[in-house]
């Protein structure tokens, strides 16, 4: 039976707050709305508590009490002394925080304010150049919340962060929020930040950055004068700062400011690079290593060093060096960089045999061979303080190995108090090879990308790869003249021959005449005059490319074809002002292309690689390029250099475009398809692998790298190739091999080898010098390395050209006329092109260009030549410690002696470019006329048809150096062996057979030892020399066999007449039982008791004891005879 559910109220109490609630009952329940309400649903029934539960609950309490007041007297037993003193210096720390809230409102009083504050300059900063106003970096900073802990400038480690707030400008903490009574207090060191340079005073301290920030606003409550810290955890700048830059403040000093012109500034503003000189400085500033990759046309070469000197790197007396891999590009920067710096003492370049370095100098443009030299004397380079590696794309031998010690030069630079800063900087930049662990295992580069040229660029490529390239030049060239827009055209070929070909091909269509008073006349098109023109040439740093070429010369119909096909210039055309440009050109000729251009003439430059970087070549709006360079490639087992004309790398295409970029928008013609393209290697092979590395193995090993294998490289070169320099500076006694601590065999320089790296030549020329100087002949070695060092000193017969084809053959047939008189006769003529060398430098009485052309000369290189010896003999009397080297000797004509030993001397350092005459009668096969066969190559060489020696064909001839030309491998600088020299001069390279015990030894009376006629050959091809004589081992048998000839007189021939009267036979000596005469061991025993097996160590004994042998040879003979021999004893005058 349902009833009707009762209304009830409850009243409940809720946060101590009386709530009337009303329901329905209902079984003791009441759910209206079947809500879950606590506050309606039902309370049980609640007990009373009565005064007998009070008690209980009062005697639990006491209870409870008294077992927790036991527990804590137990710990306190427990508790250790250790445990004690740290809760007392808690509690002392307590009481001090205090008192010190005291002190700081007493302190309070004497502060002053915030905006008097902010006028006060701190004293350490004061000569510092603030970029930005103090207000600005207030403001900067004020919303910012930088990180309290930063790197210890002496490279401790990094310490976890804290998480405490960064502290406001001029206040001292008084107390922490929650008191953390288990870390004791530190002391940091405060600096601040606006700008400045971290100055430390405490290194080993962690360093807290203090940042004034704006008062919080919501902050109300807090005591009146006590400044207000806000605190945020979730702002993060730390990227802001970076990492503190190690001892920066030793480095730089003062700015420095440049007063430009105006032309000059906005010339500047206009560069890629020119924005981004804060964020480059700051970087530098912050890292050790920087890598600048940036485009052609970006500003980097003359801009990077001009922002490092307004920095401050040169305030302290420091220089910036920036290495450049051509001469002409260090010159020219040096000198664009001192026009804009308004300051041209203060920028100086240093090249080879040339420079304008003074004190006064800030900035140093020089070549990377130059600073490798000057490492030898100063590893650290401790007068540097920033080290610039210009175009290290190029991966040149020099700069990979700069690159390679500074990576761990400047890691211990940074640790002194003058860190070095290292800049990598190029425009196609293989990241790759420069971000290694191996070459950098310590530290991160830091990698910065400049834009690209300021100007675009337009590539065109060809529907087809044309088949002459050259022809195609010629053609393309035309057509950019007639038909486009004025502006400069850049033409690249492979060699120096192409150069003048083109350019003589475009002066006979397109002529100009200085003579302002006429106007320029044109004429018909001629034939030209030379329908061939070279295809193949020589790299820029080889030899005679003429000569090597001499009978490839390729037709050049092509360029009739096109010439008929173009037809006449159109009327009222433009003049072509053509200018070459290589590297053999001369200085002044090179400057040529920065000089204004005649008016009414278009510029049109003709050049080899030379042009690919560096050099703003002014006004260029149109490049021409073939795609086709000469690289010298160097097989470095065999040593043989064979100069090939091949195609270029992608890389090296982008710069050569880049070129038309530089002033104005630009077009690219690339005179091949865009799928040749695509073929070509993407960067070009590093420099060490095509180039001998004795020279670099040397220096290296000079300056304490014994293992050059691991050093680190960024392209390491061929294990080989170092394996095989390593045998040839063995062989030529400037290295050694020892054992190191772990017992392990390494090739160690000896003193030879140290003297002979302080010159900057190849090790064996440099051996000459040291062997000439001992025989009296430095005057005349120095003149003959210095002409082989230097590149073409002579003109190549082949490249002299006359105005007609009769003049041209008689220039030929004098050149070859004079050079076979100075050859001379004898001994000179047997030195063959070395003397002709000799006698070329010694015909130059003056440096004048007429004088040098007029006897084929190259004057620059004979330039080169005058400036080689005199540093050569500034090394000589250095690293001898000689006077001078007196050039008025070189007046005089060597004699036939002198000649003579000059070629020894050659034998002695070039052994192993020595060369055999193949006999027909040897070889089952036809021999080639004149064929030769060297050491190490397989093929038969050729004597060069303009050697003096050409007709000669000696047996054994020296050469400098193997070529290839044609099909041909040709030797040039040739001179005759002598096949009896081989064994006593190239020792190392010959084999001997062993010694027969049964056959006995001779008496040699020229070198005064025991000799033994064996079976001899040299090289490793087993070349026969015949029956050599070799001096006997030091054994027993030796001492006995002298001892027989030094009784019958043939050591002393005075000593000859007393062999008949001798009480026995010398032979007796050398018996089995010579043991068994007493007199026979006397003597054998006197001989080793001194070591006399030679004349030489025999009269040596007796100029310290006159009467040596006299007892023991005595005994030999009757007394009636010995009267005799006391007084003509010792039997030779040992007074000489």
């Amino acid at each position: 039976m349902s009833h009707k559910p009762q209304k009830r109220k409850t009243i409940v109490e809720a946060a101590g707050v009386p709530i009337v609630v009303e329901g329905y009952m209902n079984d003791g329940y009441s759910n209206r709305g079947d809500s879950a309400n606590a506050l309606i649903i039902q309370p049980n029934a609640q007990k009373r508590k009565t005064e007998e539960d009070a008690d209980v609950g009062e005697a639990k309490r006491k209870k409870q009490k008294f077992g927790r007041e036991r527990m804590l007297e137990k710990q306190k037993k427990k508790e250790s002394k250790t445990k004690v003193k740290k809760l007392q210096k808690v509690l002392e720390r307590k009481r001090q925080k205090e008192t010190r809230e005291q002190l700081f409102e007493c302190l309070q009083q004497y502060q002053l304010p915030t905006d008097q504050l902010k006028t006060l300059v701190s004293t350490a900063h004061r000569n510092d150049k603030e970029k930005i106003a103090r207000d600005e970096v207030d403001q900067a900073t004020s919303s910012a919340q930088f990180p309290t802990k930063l790197r210890s400038l002496t490279g401790a480690q990094l310490r976890a962060a804290e998480g405490k707030p960064a502290v406001q400008e001029n206040y001292c903490e008084t107390s922490d929020s929650e008191g953390d009574m288990d870390d004791e207090e530190i002391q940091h060191i405060i600096d601040k930040y606006k700008g400045k340079p971290y100055r430390l005073e405490e290194p080993d301290s962690p360093i807290t950055v203090a940042v004034k920030e704006e008062e919080d606003e919501s902050d109300e409550d807090e005591d009146e004068g006590k400044p207000s810290i806000p605190r945020s955890d979730e702002d993060d700048v730390s990227d802001l700062i970076g990492d503190v830059p190690s001892n920066i403040g030793g480095i730089r000093g003062e700015k420095v400011v440049v007063h430009r012109t105006e032309e000059i500034s906005a010339s500047r503003s206009k560069l890629p690079i020119f924005a981004e000189e804060q964020s480059i400085v700051e970087a530098i500033n912050e890292n050790s290593v920087v890598i600048v990759s940036g485009e052609t046309g970006s500003g980097k070469t003359t801009q990077i060093p001009q922002f490092l000197y307004e920095a401050g790197y040169t305030s302290k007396g420091h220089l910036i060096g920036v290495t450049e891999p051509r001469r002409v590009a260090a010159m020219s920067m040096a000198s664009r960089v001192g026009t804009e710096l308004n300051d041209p003492e203060a920028v100086s370049y240093q090249i080879r045999f040339e420079g304008n370095r003074t004190d006064k100098t800030k900035i140093l443009f020089m070549t990377d061979g130059v600073l490798m030299k000057e490492m030898q004397n100063d590893l650290l380079l401790n007068k540097y303080s920033v080290i610039i590696i210009d175009e290290a794309h190029e991966r040149s031998m020099y700069s990979d190995v700069l690159i390679g010690l500074l990576s761990r030069i400047a890691p211990m630079r940074a640790k002194t108090e003058t860190p070095l800063k290292l800049i990598i900087m190029s425009a196609t930049l293989r990241i790759d090879d420069f971000t290694q662990k191996r070459l950098f295992p310590t530290i991160t580069p830091k990698i910065i990308k400049c834009e690209s040229r300021q100007f675009p660029v337009t590539v065109h490529f060809e529907k087809k790869t044309p088949e002459n390239y050259m022809a195609s030049a010629f053609k393309k060239v035309c057509k950019i003249h007639e038909s486009l827009p004025p502006g400069a055209v850049l033409v690249f070929v492979s060699g120096q021959l192409e150069v003048k070909k083109l350019i003589s091909q475009l002066k006979a269509r397109y002529p100009w005449s200085l003579d302002k008073n006429k106007k320029m006349k044109r004429r018909k098109v001629v034939e030209p005059e030379d329908k061939d023109m070279m295809i193949e040439n020589l790299d820029e740093a080889g030899v005679a490319d003429a000569e090597l070429f001499e009978d490839e010369e390729l037709a050049f119909s092509d360029v009739d074809i096109m010439d008929s096909a173009l037809g006449d210039p159109k009327p009222g055309s433009d003049a072509l002002y053509c200018l070459p440009l290589y590297s053999l050109l001369s200085s002044r000729k090179q400057q040529r292309i920065f000089q204004e251009v005649p008016e009414g003439c278009r510029l049109c430059i003709v050049a080899t690689n030379v042009a690919e970087t560096s050099l703003t070549i002014p006004n260029v709006r149109y490049v021409v390029d073939t795609g086709k360079e000469k690289r010298r490639m160097h097989d470095p087992i065999t040593g043989v250099s064979m100069f090939k004309v091949m195609n270029i790398s992608k890389a090296s295409a982008e710069q050569r475009s880049g070129r038309a970029g530089r002033v104005s928008a630009g077009h690219a013609y690339r005179l091949y398809s865009s799928a040749v393209f695509e073929d070509f290697q993407q960067f070009a092979e590093p420099e060490i692998l095509n180039k001998p590395v004795d020279q670099l193995v040397l220096h290296m090993k000079s300056m304490g790298i014994v293992r050059v294998a691991n050093f680190a490289f960024p392209t390491p070169p061929d294990p080989d190739q170092l394996e095989i320099a390593e045998k040839r500076l063995l062989k030529l006694d400037a290295l050694k091999v020892g054992v190191a601590k772990n017992k392990t065999k390494e090739a160690k320089i000896t003193p030879l080898g140290t003297t002979l790296a302080h010159f900057p030549l190849s090790p064996k020329y440099a051996k000459m010098l040291v062997i000439s100087k001992r025989n009296d002949l430095l005057p005349y070695a120095i003149a003959v390395v210095s002409m082989l060092s230097v590149r073409e000193p002579l003109q190549p017969i082949h490249a002299m050209r006359g105005d007609t084809e009769e003049e041209t053959h008689k220039l030929m047939l004098d050149a070859l006329k004079r050079r076979r008189k100075w050859s001379g006769t004898g001994q000179c003529r047997s030195l063959g092109d070395l003397a002709v060398l000799f006698k070329a430098i010694k015909s130059v009485e003056s440096t004048d260009i007429e004088a040098c052309e007029k006897l084929g000369l190259r004057h620059k290189a004979i330039m080169e030549v005058r400036q080689m010896q005199k540093q050569l003999s500034q090394i000589i009397a250095v690293a001898m410690k000689t006077p001078d080297v007196d050039y008025a000797a070189l007046t005089k004509e060597p004699t036939e002696a002198q000649y003579k030993m000059l070629r020894q001397i050659a034998v002695v350092c070039l052994p192993d470019q020595i060369a055999r005459r193949v006999d027909p009668t040897e070889v089952d096969v036809p021999v080639p006329k004149g064929a030769y066969q060297c050491q190490n190559l397989q093929e038969y060489v050729f004597i060069d048809a303009t050697s003096v020696l050409f007709k000669s064909e000696p047996d054994f001839i020296l050469f400098q150096d193997v070529v290839q030309v044609n099909d041909k491998l040709c030797m040039q600088n040739v001179s005759i062996v002598e096949a009896e020299w081989l064994p006593r001069l190239a020792e190392n390279y010959c084999h001997f057979a062993p010694i027969d015990d049964k056959l006995d030894p001779l008496f040699d009376e020229i070198s005064g030892t025991i000799v033994q006629p064996v079976r001899t050959t040299f090289s490793d091809r087993e070349w026969l020399l015949g029956q050599i004589d070799r001096p006997l081992p030091n054994n027993i048998r030796v001492y006995r066999f002298f001892a027989q000839f030094f009784l019958e007189g043939k050591v002393f021939p005075a000593m000859a007449k007393n062999v008949s009267m001798m009480l026995a036979t010398p032979s007796v000596v050398t018996k089995t039982w010579a043991k068994l005469q007493d007199r026979s061991e006397k003597l054998v025993n006197a001989l080793i008791e001194r070591d006399v097996r030679s004349r030489d160590a025999l009269v040596a004994a007796w100029k310290e004891e006159s009467e040596y042998l006299l007892t023991e040879y005595l005994a030999w003979l009757p007394q009636s005879v010995h009267d005799r021999i006391q007084l003509e004893w010792p039997p030779c005058d040992i007074a000489q």
